[in-house]
């Protein structure tokens, strides 16, 4: 009696599995007969793990990018050099400090380090003994700069006060910076009229500006 109901078990329990894959079949044949099964690719450790990967490096490849431009615009950036004095060793001397010309500057080199000239030494820079003998009230008055030369011309505050031996040491500035900006011939002209003769001193200038324009 009791192996009769299990043999009747068993075999109910098959006619369910065959009406269960019946059904599947039925199932598919008539409501997914138009899709493909076979072009699905499922990474069931992680479905998501290529998306995240692509992001990241897109996401450091722009990083990248931006870096290499904000790089290559400080490489663009032009530096100029202007003299100021100090003493060493209980002598004077001049000194070289840069200044960083903006990019939005239309000006050329030696404009712009004429203007950082006159501006004077900063206080960082008056920290650590560098002075300007140039008057902070010299203003410049015109710029002008063509394929052959460069005119600068300041205010008569330029040649006024200090002495002889201040008035000496600020052309020697005005010299080497302008110089060390340009190869163009620069002419140094004082209130509209070519500086020959600076200051109550009657210090003679030979033009255009050289190294050597203060010797007799």
């Amino acid at each position: 009696m009791g192996r009769k109901k299990k043999r009747k078990n068993q075999t109910n329990i098959i006619g369910i599995i065959v009406l269960i894959i019946a059904l599947a079949v039925y199932a598919k044949m008539t409501f997914f007969k138009d899709f493909n099964f076979d072009n699905i690719n499922i990474n069931w450790e992680n479905p998501f793990k290529k998306e995240k990967i692509e992001v990241t490096e897109r996401s450091v490849t722009e990083d990248f990018s931006q870096a290499k431009e904000e790089k290559s615009v400080i490489k663009e950036d032009i530096v100029v050099n202007i003299f100021f004095t100090k003493i060493s060793n209980g002598k004077d001397i001049y000194v070289a400090v840069s200044r960083a010309k903006p990019e939005s500057y239309k000006g050329s080199d030696v404009k712009f380090a004429v203007e950082q000239l006159l501006k004077g030494a900063t206080k960082y820079e008056r920290g650590q003994g560098v002075c300007s003998e140039i008057p902070t009230s010299t203003k410049l008055l015109s710029f002008k700069e063509t394929p052959t030369k460069v005119i600068i011309n300041l205010s008569d505050d330029f040649g006024f006060g200090g002495g002889g031996d201040s008035l000496y040491k600020r052309v020697y500035q005005l010299i080497k910076t302008v110089n060390h900006n340009t190869r163009k011939p620069v002419y140094l002209y004082l209130n509209g009229k070519q500086a020959d003769v600076i200051g109550g001193e009657g210090l003679m200038l030979k033009q255009p500006l050289r190294n050597n324009s203060l010797e007799e």
